[in-house]
């Protein structure tokens, strides 16, 4: 698995994982349990990770620059 986008915050991380799969790219938040129960360990760390298979991750780097 790749990371492709850390985020600030478990919402955000999931809005990005709508995407990923709405366009066809299965994606995984490994920390979305810890996140939705202690989001302060994620607000000054590292972020909440989205990640895909390495074969999808240029791709769903693509998408989620175009968010920006």
């Amino acid at each position: 698995m790749r990371t492709v986008a850390r985020c600030n915050d478990v919402n955000q991380a999931l809005s990005i994982k709508m995407i990923l799969d709405g366009n066809g790219i299965d994606s995984f938040i490994p920390d979305e349990n810890v996140a939705t129960v202690a989001p302060y360990l994620f607000a000054t760390r590292s972020g909440v990770r989205v990640q895909v298979k390495e074969g999808d991750e240029m791709r769903a780097r693509e998408l989620i620059d175009d968010l920006t």
